[in-house]
């Protein structure tokens, strides 16, 4: 099914299609006319259409100011616009970032938020939908804003409704072309003192939007906030400047959470929770349960003299697990983890104070690539099947145990929206 948001990416990427070919002519140096243009350091600016080939590059400044890359032999308008579908942005390197040093000239509005993190909305989310979310964080908040327009998040950190961005705010601060309003969020900077490990690979682009140190404490605590409600928002998260550093927009990949956690006072046993499983999954059966040997049943005995190893065995969690080869050989499986929660998210206790059973729906695929940043496109496919899957059997098992969803973001999810 095809989202709001992909259709709006794909309108927006077929205008920037036709605005693409006059910035390709714009660009273009002729091959014909490339040696006396580098000769003389002056480029041909008018472009022959007729001679854009593979050879052809955009100036590094036009890449920092965003203007679209042309089309090469190997790239069609189509592919280009399935790659800006999740970004939303003209490709300029690093998919989701912004350019460099060379930003157009600043407005009032984006000298005043160039210094902060913002949450970046487009013409079809309010600010009331990201106060709600955050409730969902941290139910202990009211979901309003207090007369000076602001919410206190933490003891150090506050949001502010911020402020709506006209074109030439956007162009000013380096967001996409969608983004009409930017929330802020004031928070401390804590990084860690060392820079991520050359190995280690942030699904959103952390580690390569703070290269010297990721963030720590009270700072990485707001952007994941941040980050999480622009991911459920189908949005985005403009990073404050800092010195040495180019724009950094980071646009989450809506998609890239799977899980579901359902939270319930009731205990379903296994065959019954495998009912609702097979009603979507026909293959999928109960993992088998360790039997203790016989060295640890008399380990037992002498460590508890009370210990009876004929009693019946009381079972306090079981594992249900869907092989997902149908779907592609690399998809793996869902398991289906059933056990007392050792701990309840806010949004729950706060609903409730009985004991809860979780259930959790997780996806684990053959080669661990789910959180790896910038899937492939048959990636994507695959993993749009097993999400579809997840969340069926999510809503039975959300429907069975008369319980309380949340998608692995942690906000509430309801049966319907699973379903739909």
């Amino acid at each position: 099914m095809i989202t709001r948001r992909e259709l709006r990416l794909q309108r927006e990427a077929a205008e920037r299609a036709a605005r693409e070919q006059a910035d390709a002519e714009r660009y273009q140096v002729p091959d014909a006319e490339a040696t006396g243009a580098q000769a003389t350091g002056v480029s041909n600016a008018s472009g022959d259409p007729a001679a854009h080939g593979a050879g052809t590059s955009v100036s590094p400044a036009a890449t920092a100011t965003g203007a679209p890359a042309p089309v090469s032999e190997t790239q069609t308008p189509d592919s280009q616009a399935a790659s800006r579908r999740k970004t939303g942005m003209p490709s300029t390197g690093r998919p989701g970032y912004g350019g460099d040093t060379s930003a157009p000239k600043d407005t009032a509005t984006s000298a005043d938020l160039r210094g902060f993190h913002l949450i970046l909305l487009d013409d079809a989310v309010e600010v009331s939908d990201v106060l709600a979310l955050i409730h969902n964080k941290l139910p202990d908040l009211r979901p309003t804003l207090d007369e000076h327009g602001q919410m206190r998040l933490s003891r150090h950190s506050r949001l502010s409704s911020g402020a709506t961005l006209d074109s030439a705010d956007a162009a000013a601060l380096e967001v996409p072309d969608w983004a009409q309003h930017a929330i802020v969020i004031d928070c401390p900077r804590d990084r860690q003192p060392t820079p991520p490990p050359s190995w280690f690979a942030d699904a959103d682009g952390l580690h390569e939007a703070f290269p010297d140190g990721m963030p720590d404490r009270e700072e990485e605590r707001m952007l994941s906030l941040m980050l999480s409600v622009a991911s459920r928002l189908h949005t985005g998260v403009r990073l404050a400047d800092e010195p040495g550093l180019p724009t950094r927009v980071i646009i989450p990949d809506p998609e890239a959470k799977v899980d579901l956690y359902i939270y319930s006072s009731y205990w379903m046993e296994p065959p019954v929770a495998l009912d609702f499983v097979h009603r979507h999954a026909p293959h999928a059966f109960q993992q088998a349960l360790p039997t203790p040997d016989e060295d640890v049943l008399a380990q037992a005995s002498i460590d508890d003299p009370l210990f009876d190893p004929s009693a019946p065995v009381i079972l306090d969690g079981y594992a249900l697990l869907v092989p997902l080869g149908e779907i592609d050989e690399s998809a793996g499986s869902l398991e289906i983890r059933v056990m007392e929660a050792e701990w309840v998210p806010p949004i729950v206790a706060a609903h409730t104070d009985a004991p809860q059973i979780e259930y959790h729906v997780h996806w684990m695929d053959t080669e661990s690539k789910r959180y790896r940043p910038n899937p492939g496109r048959r990636f994507r496919r695959m993993r749009s099947k097993v999400a579809e899957l997840t969340d069926s059997i999510g809503a039975e098992l959300l429907v069975g145990s008369d319980g309380i969803g949340l998608d692995e973001n942690g906000f509430l999810v309801t049966s319907r929206q699973l379903r739909a």
